[in-house]
């Protein structure tokens, strides 16, 4: 080969991209890129060649100041599949009924990793455009040259390879669609741009956008993935909720207590709403239990019913609603007001205008309720109170000594501080 006529070997160069030309040049000690032939041929495929001519018409043959180099050609093909993108149509999968079925798809994220990455190409060859200048830097552009060329090299390795693959399953198959999110999504491309674009960057795979499947494992695996996914969910489901109707309106419940809480207010009526008196059929009275849940608690388990994820909620932390010095309840101020006619959102506006925060808010479940969750979850304490003729008592008595957060002096000390 090192015996061919200098237009022969620029015709063979032209014919080849420059990461084989840059091979060839390694593997034959007659055609090492400093030897005179392949300088000639290399300037003959940089500034002659159709295709590249135009984005290197600033590249003078007469001129002496650019090497005559692989990575120079590198730089030139990168330009002109950037000016070739620039310049073409490209589509989301989306508007695949829109394009011809001789159309290719590929990986978007290829596209944009590339733009991103011939800037580093279009300012190496672009330092060439100040002639005079590199006149005088012309020795040391001549030793960054190589340098130059394998950092750009080995990104190409890296990035580009694995963005071109990205809508390429295991089975070496087109990825299903629904996998095809983020950065796996689909763009389609007309089939003479790929073949442009391949000639440089064989690291694009491409698929024919009328002959294309997804991939029939691929597809059979993710079905199976789903099936599963929806039996484990449903099991988890069946064991928490147990065919109870209340535990199924404890997940639905978003207003944070129960409705047999309060008496039916008549539509229109201003009057605050009323503990229900639950009485008999007898006229004899009897009384209902409820117990206060962390909301966050309770909305944690409410995620961990309805999802696959393994993050349970644990057991119910509750230790700040009783004071350990006296063993009494600790009440939020808010539910004290709730519970006496006032609406939840004015309970907590009135807690804060007085300049108490709560720590945290809290749900009110029904006995039968709570009775599910601690034998499932435990709790630390059961703090709840009885309905009993439409006014409510604390199963175990409120702290008078201690607060939670207004008057009465400092409540951080007198609390459970356990935790």
């Amino acid at each position: 080969m090192e015996h061919l006529p200098d237009g022969l070997l620029a015709h063979l160069f032209s014919l080849l991209p420059s990461r084989d030309v840059l091979q060839i040049a390694c593997t034959c000690q007659a055609l090492s890129p400093s030897s005179p032939c392949v300088q000639l041929a290399l300037e003959r495929v940089i500034t002659r060649c159709s295709r590249l001519s135009s984005v290197t018409s600033f590249l003078q043959a007469s001129s002496t100041h650019w090497p005559r180099s692989p990575s120079v050609l590198r730089g030139a093909e990168v330009l002109y599949i950037k000016n070739l993108l620039a310049c073409s149509t490209i589509r989301s999968f989306e508007d695949k009924d829109l394009c011809s079925p001789r159309s290719v798809v590929v990986s978007r994220a290829w596209l944009t990793a590339f733009k991103k990455r011939s800037q580093d190409f279009e300012q190496y060859l672009l330092q060439f455009r100040q002639t005079k200048r590199q006149q005088r830097r012309q020795n040391a552009a001549k030793k960054k040259d190589k340098t130059m060329y394998d950092r750009l090299g080995i990104a190409t390795n890296s990035s580009l390879i694995e963005a071109g693959a990205m809508i390429v399953c295991a089975h070496n198959v087109l990825l299903p669609a629904v996998q095809c999110v983020g950065r796996n999504r689909r763009a389609i491309i007309s089939g003479e741009m790929y073949r442009e674009i391949v000639a440089y960057a064989p690291e694009l795979r491409g698929f024919t956008l009328g002959s294309c499947r997804d991939c029939p494992k691929c597809v059979l695996e993710q079905d199976t993935r789903e099936l599963e996914a929806e039996e484990k969910k449903r099991t988890r489901f069946e064991n928490e909720i147990a065919g109870s109707e209340e535990m199924l309106e404890l997940l639905e419940r978003k207003n944070g207590f129960p409705k047999t809480l309060f008496s039916p207010v008549e539509n229109g009526s201003r009057r605050q709403q009323q503990l229900a008196p639950h009485l008999s059929v007898g006229g004899k009275s009897k009384y209902a239990t409820y117990f206060l849940v962390p909301k966050k608690w309770l909305n944690k388990w409410r995620k961990f019913v309805r999802s696959q994820g393994k993050d349970a909620p644990g057991p119910v932390l509750n230790a700040e609603l009783v004071c350990l010095s006296h063993q009494r309840t600790i009440v939020p101020p808010y539910i004290s007001m709730f519970l006496s006619g006032f609406s939840l959102e004015q309970s907590l506006k009135a807690t804060q205008a007085h300049g108490s925060i709560p720590a945290r808010q809290y749900e009110i479940v029904t006995f039968s309720e709570w009775e599910a969750l601690y034998n499932r979850y435990c709790a630390e304490f059961a703090v709840g109170f009885d309905v009993i003729n439409g006014a409510y008592y604390w199963r175990t008595q409120e702290c008078q000594i201690c607060n939670y957060g207004i008057g009465g002096g400092s409540s951080s000390s007198q609390r459970n501080s356990r935790r």
